[in-house]
C-alpha cells in the first residue's frame, strides 16, 4: 500500500473544520494523524468527532510526535511564524494558512527554518488549485485575449463584529487586507507573472477597532501594467477576478471561494461572450494532496514560500501606503527587508 501523509493540525479553526479536515479525510494521500489545542477537552472531542489517530494536550506535543509528517497552521496570524518555525526545527513540513505571516521578515526566518530543517513550507492558497485558474492561465497563455493590460480583483464580505476573533485585533494580524485582500494581490501576481514595482493603497480604519475594513491598492507591474485589488469587512460578497485583455477580458465570479459547485470563465471579444464550464471540485482537498505528494517525493513543489515571501512584501508596502498616503517602491523594501533580517 502506498504510504500516506500523517498529518497534524495546530488549534480547533473554522477553517480546519469546515475546510482542511474534510479535505484530508477525501484525499488519496493523507492522515488525520493528530490535532491539538488550547482547550485540551476540545482536542479530544475533535479527535473523537473527526477521527485523528490521537489528541495532544499541547501544540509542542504535537510537533514533537514523531508519528506527525506535516503539520497544518490555521492559528492567528501572529501566531503563524513561531509555531510554523517551532513545527520545521521538530522536523515537520509545514502548510501555513494565508497570510504566510505578519511581515516579510517573519517569512523570511520561516523560509530559514526550513532551510535547515530540509522540510517544505507552503502557504495555504487553496484558490490556486482548483481547475479554473489553471484553465485561466492556459487561455492566457494562449492569446485567447491577447496581451494582459489590467487586472481587477475583489475579495469582500459583510463580517459581523465578534470580541473573540482576531480579525478583529490589529496586534494579531486582524483585518481586511490580511484575511482576503492577500487573495487579491496574490492572484495579480499570478496572473501577471510578474512582481509589482510599487503599490499605492487607501484603508477606512474602524475607530473603535484599529482594523482597516476596506483597503483599495493599486499594483504598478513592469510594462506599465497594473492590477486594481480591493478587500473589505463592509461590503457585498464578491470574489471576483477580471483579467483585461487587448482583445477581450477572462471574468471569475468565484475566483476565491469555489468549492462545491461548477464555475464558468466568462470570456468577452467584442460582442461575442463564451463561458467556458469549469465541473466542480475541492481546492483544499488538492491543495492537500499536492502538498502530501511534494513530502513523498512523488511530485515538483508548485509553490514554495519563496512565493510566499513575494506576496508579503506587497502586503507590506499597501500598509506602508496606507501609512504614508503615497506610493511605495517595493523593490526599496525588498532591500531593507534583507538588511533588516
Amino acid at each position: 500500500m502506498d504510504r500516506k501523509v500523517n498529518w497534524g493540525i495546530l488549534g480547533c479553526a473554522g477553517i480546519a473544520e469546515k475546510a482542511f479536515i474534510p479535505a484530508v479525510r477525501g484525499s488519496r494521500n493523507g492522515v488525520l494523524a493528530g490535532i491539538a489545542a488550547r482547550d485540551e477537552v476540545r482536542a479530544k472531542a475533535w479527535a473523537g468527532r473527526f477521527g485523528f489517530l490521537r489528541s495532544h494536550r499541547t501544540y509542542q506535543e504535537l510537533i514533537e510526535d514523531p508519528a506527525i509528517d506535516a503539520v497544518y497552521n490555521p492559528l492567528p496570524n501572529d501566531l503563524h511564524a513561531e509555531w510554523s518555525i517551532r513545527a520545521m526545527r521538530a522536523g515537520k513540513h509545514v502548510l501555513c494558512e494565508k497570510p504566510m505571516a505578519m511581515n516579510a521578515g517573519e517569512v523570511r526566518r520561516m523560509i530559514e527554518a526550513a532551510e535547515a530543517g530540509g522540510v517544505l513550507l507552503m502557504e495555504g492558497f487553496m484558490y490556486k488549485f482548483h481547475p479554473q485558474i489553471e484553465k485561466t492561465l492556459t487561455l492566457i497563455r494562449q492569446g485567447t485575449i491577447g496581451e494582459v493590460r489590467a487586472i481587477h480583483s475583489s475579495f469582500t464580505f459583510r463580517f459581523e463584529r465578534d470580541s473573540d476573533n482576531y480579525r478583529w485585533f490589529p496586534a494579531m494580524g486582524g483585518g481586511a487586507l490580511y484575511d482576503v485582500g492577500c487573495y487579491t494581490l496574490s492572484a495579480a501576481r499570478l496572473v501577471f507573472g510578474a512582481e509589482p514595482v510599487s503599490a499605492f493603497a487607501a484603508a477606512r480604519i474602524d475607530p473603535a477597532t484599529g482594523v482597516d475594513m476596506t483597503t483599495a491598492a493599486i499594483l504598478e507591474f513592469p510594462g506599465g501594467r497594473f492590477a486594481y485589488c480591493d478587500s473589505s469587512f463592509e461590503a457585498h460578497f464578491q470574489s471576483r477576478l477580471l483579467v483585461v485583455g487587448a482583445e477581450g477580458t477572462l471574468g471569475l465570479d468565484r475566483a476565491f471561494s469555489a468549492k462545491d459547485f461548477d464555475t464558468a470563465i466568462e470570456i468577452v471579444r467584442g460582442d461575442a461572450k463564451e463561458a467556458v464550464r469549469i465541473p466542480r471540485a475541492d481546492m483544499f482537498t488538492l491543495m492537500a494532496e499536492h502538498f502530501g505528494d511534494a513530502v513523498l517525493g512523488k511530485t515538483p513543489f508548485l509553490y514554495p514560500a519563496a512565493d510566499a515571501l513575494d506576496n508579503m512584501h506587497v502586503i507590506d508596502a499597501c500598509f506602508e501606503s496606507i501609512r504614508t498616503g503615497r506610493p511605495v517602491e517595493i523593490d526599496r523594501l525588498l532591500g531593507e527587508s534583507k538588511r533588516h533580517v
